[in-house]
């Protein structure tokens, strides 16, 4: 792949290494990762803007694209195009604790120029939500009376209809809170993850790790993880971090509301369910999904108890919750 960035860099002779997992080329302190396009031209130059404005603003972990000679994103080469990706080596790196660099980072996201179009979900999860749904009622249907079935399939059968039910919840309890008037400033979009898991203090931030979103969203993803597990701590933890974050981005009514949606969607269940869906080797999915279902009356049980135990006065602040008799 030498010759593909020698279209950047006149002369490449950078030498190979990996990163995150992923195969890279580094020449002196600059490191550069060349990406299949998968996605349309405008997401990239989204990306650009995007890592661009954090570069810019101090925050030095992302992996930018960039242009080659000729003034473009998009590289021909053997018949296929590519995106290539641009970071350094850093010698010393000082991260902010983890709530705090997760606030910072969403805080500053908000004062990004425009909203981009490509890469966003912002006030887009009741469709995204409604169509998972739909997609998996479909599955259920047709799986339904098929036999013989795998061990996989035959789990998925017998607890669909309580994934369905938890994420109708979510849905009924998202499509509420759109009429929630206490929000603020704070509840306007900013920059987060896919599936956020400290990704802020990742190495380096991919941009294509990167959606337009409300904050909440990352904040619910890193809460679930904690809420999964079965330790006296869960809630110290919780706790610790929301009033980490809290102290550099305010949350809102609304904000709060957000989060707890969110909660009540079962996507650890869903990613089980994808997986086995869309691969052949249900077996072991089928022992990971049965071992997450073992986990689900943990997580249940612990977000009953979630506002109370953070704090947050349910009744004073008239913030509805669901109903778990």
């Amino acid at each position: 792949m030498h010759e593909l960035l020698s279209e950047y860099i006149d002369g490449f002779q950078g030498r190979q290494t990996t990163i995150n997992g992923r195969e890279g080329y580094q020449q002196g302190n600059d490191i550069f990762f060349i990406i299949p396009k998968t996605a349309s031209d405008g997401l990239y130059y989204e990306q650009k803007s995007i890592c661009d404005f954090y570069i810019h603003n101090e925050i030095k972990n992302l992996a930018v694209p960039i242009y080659n000679k000729n003034g473009e994103l998009i590289t021909e080469y053997g018949g296929d195009r590519y995106v290539v990706l641009h970071s350094e080596v850093r010698q010393e790196q000082n991260y902010l604790p983890h709530a705090a660099a997760l606030a910072t980072f969403h805080k500053l996201g908000s004062t990004f120029p425009f909203q981009p179009t490509e890469a966003s979900a912002y006030g887009q999860w009741k469709e995204l939500w409604i169509s998972k749904l739909a997609m998996f009622d479909t599955i259920y249907r047709q799986q339904y009376t098929e036999r013989p079935v795998s061990n996989f399939m035959g789990l998925f059968i017998d607890t669909y209809p309580y994934v369905s039910g938890c994420t109708e919840n979510a849905i009924q309890y998202l499509q509420e809170t759109e009429s929630e008037q206490r929000f603020d400033q704070g509840d306007s979009g900013t920059f987060t993850f896919q599936r956020y898991h400290y990704d802020v203090q990742k190495e380096i931030i991919w941009p294509h790790d990167l959606v337009y979103d409300h904050a909440g969203r990352d904040i619910a993803e890193h809460i679930r993880q904690v809420l999964l597990e079965d330790h006296p701590s869960v809630f110290d933890e919780v706790r610790a971090f929301m009033e980490a974050y809290t102290a550099i981005k305010p949350l809102s009514i609304f904000s709060w509301r957000i989060i707890y949606a969110r909660l009540l969607l079962p996507v650890h269940l869903f990613d089980y369910l994808e997986t086995g869906i869309s691969r052949d080797d249900h077996e072991t999915t089928y022992k990971e999904f049965k071992s997450m279902l073992k986990k689900q009356h943990i997580y249940q049980g612990n977000i009953k108890k979630l506002f109370e135990e953070t704090g947050v006065d349910t009744n004073a602040l008239q913030i509805p919750e669901l109903d778990w008799q």
